[in-house]
């Protein structure tokens, strides 16, 4: 009796589904017992690429495997397709895993392929818990997707999703993906009540938008990463909003920022654009703040943040996107704020370039921020001479008694002694 034959049904079965699926079936011939096993296996994975563009003997490779399966509960369907895919064969595919129960399916188009037609069937299934569509065609027809939960789209017909997402009851995480296409995109989501988690990618490199519209009160995170010149955005409050992720290059209203005062923690890379705003926006609940310093305005930012942040402990400054200004001093002479939360515990910079103005706003953070236990800088620059000089512009304007520590990976930290 060989080795793999004395293995267990289970430990077969979670060996056979960590492998692609083509070296399943090339597996099956090692052993009596992988034979009778591998037509069970409940997670299937094609990609027409490993057939070295013949399409015929991958479609016979895929309708074998999916007619001889026997899995009763169809865990995942992957197809990742190329452009001489046949729309009927997807419909079939598809159709013959949801006979199986079908809880994931992932369709994606390669960028080269014309986007394909899906089954109106796949819009009703109701075992179906996880879907991930790049580059396919949205069907308009009726939908209803009650056990579904996760949702990835890119690059689809963004204009279906108000008939979409009131058919996903149970939906909890929601990506959306704009990469290759080039047309003005309109993107609206108004989600379910059930609705946590947000990604929004738009990163076309400077294409124009159209309206950017988000309506999703109960949402507990949101990432929005773009650099795209939107005609409009616009996000409703977000009253139960725990974290968010905003790195848009374009430039934001105060209303945008507004929406985001829930939240305990928030990662912005962000300019402002130059609005006067009619109030201030208060942050209660932030605790976390990481501000970027690679956009434009960001001091100014900073200073409305220290002003309007009440409980903030930590604050992290970096450059996420390793720009360089050609000026020696901090980007738009900075105002500092009238004063600095007395709650904030932990400061960090990271990317720190030791210019005039950086100088400035740290020494000041440092200074005025009474409960402070530790500054920790990273340098951007490796060179020992240059980060001394760092550390002494850092002690020699500051009235407090600080300790210097080092650490191995190249860091500084202060203390106030």
């Amino acid at each position: 009796m060989d080795m793999i034959s004395q293995l267990s049904d289970d430990l077969i079965f979670r060996i056979l589904s960590l492998v692609p699926t083509t070296d399943v079936l090339a597996m099956s011939c090692v052993s009596t017992r992988w034979r009778s096993l591998w037509n069970l296996v409940s997670r299937l994975e094609f990609d027409d690429s490993n057939y070295q563009n013949d399409y015929k003997r991958f479609s016979q490779f895929v309708y074998k495997t999916l007619l001889s399966n026997k899995a009763p509960v169809l865990e995942n369907l992957s197809l990742t397709l190329g452009p001489k895919c046949h729309a009927l064969d997807v419909e079939i595919w598809i159709n013959t895993a949801i006979s199986h129960c079908l809880r994931e399916l992932i369709v994606n188009m390669r960028t080269e392929s014309g986007p394909v037609s899906l089954p109106s069937s796949l819009f009703t299934c109701e075992t179906l818990e996880a879907l991930g569509l790049a580059r396919c065609l949205v069907s308009d027809v009726p939908c209803f997707l009650p056990s579904l939960e996760r949702l990835s789209l890119t690059d689809v017909d963004y204009t279906s999703l108000p008939k979409l997402l009131p058919g996903c009851p149970n939906l909890v995480l929601l990506i959306l993906k704009v990469i290759e296409d080039q047309r003005e995109v309109d993107i609206t989501v108004a989600t379910p009540a059930s609705l946590r988690i947000l990604e929004l990618y738009d990163i076309r490199n400077e294409s124009k938008g159209g309206v950017h519209v988000i309506e999703a009160p109960c949402l507990k995170y949101l990432k929005i990463v773009d650099d795209v010149a939107y005609d409009s955005r616009r996000i409703e409050n977000m009253p139960n909003l725990m974290a968010a992720h905003v790195d848009i290059t374009q430039g934001v209203t105060h209303r945008f920022l507004r929406a985001l005062a829930s939240a305990r923690r928030l990662n912005l890379c962000v300019s402002l654009l130059s609005e006067v705003p009619s109030m201030i926006i208060y942050f209660y609940r932030l605790v976390h703040l990481e501000l970027n310093t690679c956009a434009q305005g960001w001091s100014e930012l900073l200073t409305q943040m220290l002003q309007s942040s009440p409980k903030l402990a930590s604050l992290k400054l970096m450059d996420e996107h390793e720009l360089e200004f050609p000026s020696e001093e901090t980007p738009n002479c900075w105002k500092p704020p009238s004063s600095v939360p007395n709650s904030l515990e932990t400061f960090a910079w990271s990317g720190y370039k030791g210019r005039r103005g950086d100088v400035e706003v740290a020494t000041y953070v440092i200074k005025n921020a009474t409960r402070l236990k530790t500054a920790t800088f990273s340098p951007q620059c490796i060179d020992s001479e240059a980060k001394d000089r760092m550390i002494k512009d850092l002690v020699s304007v500051s009235t407090l008694s600080l300790c210097v520590s080092f650490s191995s990976t190249g860091n500084f930290s202060l203390r106030k002694g």
